[in-house]
Parts: C-alpha cells; structure tokens; sequence
C-alpha cells in the first residue's frame, strides 16, 4: 500500500470538550504519557497526534480500541499482531501520522532560523555546504528544515532513530531524494510535504511509494464526524520540484469545514495560480 500521511494542527484541543472527548478514546498508557507532560501544548499535541493514528487504523479497517503497542529496542512503538507500520510526529501546534504496510519515519517541523553552527555540529559535510551556501539568503531556514526532516524521518523509517548519528548518513537532494546510508541494504523512498502553514513535513518508507497529498485532518471533528481534505490533483509541480505538493490551509480556528454534509467534505481540486504563484481550489 501507498504511504499515507495524517496531518493537522491542534488549536481545536485548546476547546476542553474537544480534549475530552479526544483524550478518553486513548489507551491507558497513552492518558499517562499525557499526564505526564507539564504544559498544555505538550499534551494536546501527544493527545492530537494519537487522535491520527486512531483515524488511520479506522481508514485501514483496523480496531484502535483493540490495538496493542509494542516498543521496539530503540523506542519506536509498534502495533501488536497487526499488517500496519506507523509513526508519529509532532512540532509546536502541528501534529502527523504516517501509516504503511512496511517500516517507515516521518517527520515534521516548524520552519526557523537555525544557525550554522547547528548543521556543522550534527549533519554530514556536504550537507552542512549546501546549507552555508544559503547563509543571508531567504531560502536558508526552508533548506534546513528540509534537511532536517529529511533526515529524521529516515533514522525512524529504519527503527534507530536518534541511536544514529546524523552525520554517518547522507541525505541527496536530487529527483529522486535518495540517501547514502550504511544501515542496511534497503532502498530507502522519501516524500516532502510543504503545506504552506511556516511547517514541513517529510517521509521516509522502505515500501514502494506515497500517497500524492497530507490527509488533512479537523480533530474537533473526529467528535462528530470524519471531515478530512484530499486533494486529488495538481496540475503542475510546484517550483521545488513534484516531490512537493500542498495541502488546503487551516484556518487557527477550524479552518476545514466540520459539517457531516456531503457537500462540506468536497474531494477538492487544486491548481497553481499563474499570477500568484500559490495554489487555488478548482472545485
């Protein structure tokens, strides 16, 4: 099966009902973790993204009530007696699920401004070249971020996470993505997402591909219904390259629309505007 990847912000937690409701149709151990966290943020995103991964299995036909999670020796959960392979992913207000029938990372994260010393202390050299050749330019916190989850959803997809050294592997920014790696003598597939919100998004898999587009997700409507955003067509890659595509924005406050209508959950279309450069819902 195609890599899916479940994407959504977390402003809807803020509202206690929406928290609740989320929170109750989560395993024990996961109410624990939750508990755990000292501020607000840091529970509504381990709440929000767990909220995904019950989204994805239900997609898939698998029970998330039943499910049973494993943790492998470096930390990656797994799901017990089950086909499907998941990882999660959160950073600020955004959160992110990634579901496959075989291994796979993902990774997302606010796009800043992180100096040079950070890639000259952790990435491989050429890595850290092409970043300093973007220093004072505009392009310079987009390229590092690319890198960066690049990289991670790599060291996930291969289940050593950050047991590998960020620098004993090389990420290629080439058409395809590729990366240089000693871990094992499988062929690594990565997928970027850029939904244009200041995050990025990239996925790692081991399997044979990915679907095109984020699988939006409106979690104050997981209470109610299943309102999620596809998009279903492109008509041309975007300037970075076809590797990239977009999703429908989010509004801070339930942005997707949150009805059970039909006609509030269109599959919807988008072009790029030959004026602005920014992609347009066609229908």
């Amino acid at each position: 099966m195609k890599v899916r990847t479940y994407y959504s912000e977390t402003y809807a937690l803020e509202d206690p009902s929406v928290y609740s409701a989320l929170y109750s149709r989560m395993p024990e151990c996961r109410r624990r973790k939750a508990d755990r966290f000292l501020f607000g943020k840091d529970r509504r995103l381990c709440v929000g993204v767990w909220a995904l991964l019950r989204e994805a299995l239900e997609d898939l036909g698998e029970n998330p009530d039943s499910a049973e999670i494993g943790t492998g020796k470096n930390g990656k959960p797994f799901l017990r007696d089950s086909r499907v392979r998941f990882n999660m992913s959160h950073s600020e207000e955004r959160v992110a699920c990634a579901v496959s029938d075989s291994d796979v990372g993902c990774d997302v994260e606010m796009v800043k401004y992180a100096g040079l010393d950070i890639a000259g202390r952790f990435f491989h050299g050429s890595e850290y070249e092409d970043i300093a050749a973007a220093e004072g330019t505009g392009d310079m916190p987009a390229l590092f971020c690319r890198y960066w989850t690049l990289k991670e959803s790599f060291m996930k997809a291969t289940g050593l996470g950050m047991s590998l050294p960020l620098d004993s592997f090389r990420i290629d920014l080439g058409d395809p993505i590729r990366v240089d790696q000693k871990v094992d003598s499988r062929e690594y597939r990565f997928k970027e997402y850029d939904p244009r919100d200041g995050y990025r998004c990239a996925v790692c898999s081991a399997g044979e591909g990915f679907e095109p587009s984020l699988r939006a997700v409106d979690l104050s409507g997981l209470i109610r219904c299943r309102p999620i955003y596809r998009i279903t067509e492109i008509s041309e890659p975007y300037p970075q390259g076809d590797e990239i595509w977009q999703a429908p924005r989010m509004g801070r406050r339930g942005g997707i629309p949150s009805s059970c209508s039909e006609s509030a959950l269109p599959t919807t279309s988008w072009t790029r505007s030959s004026n602005t450069g920014t992609a347009a819902p066609t229908g």
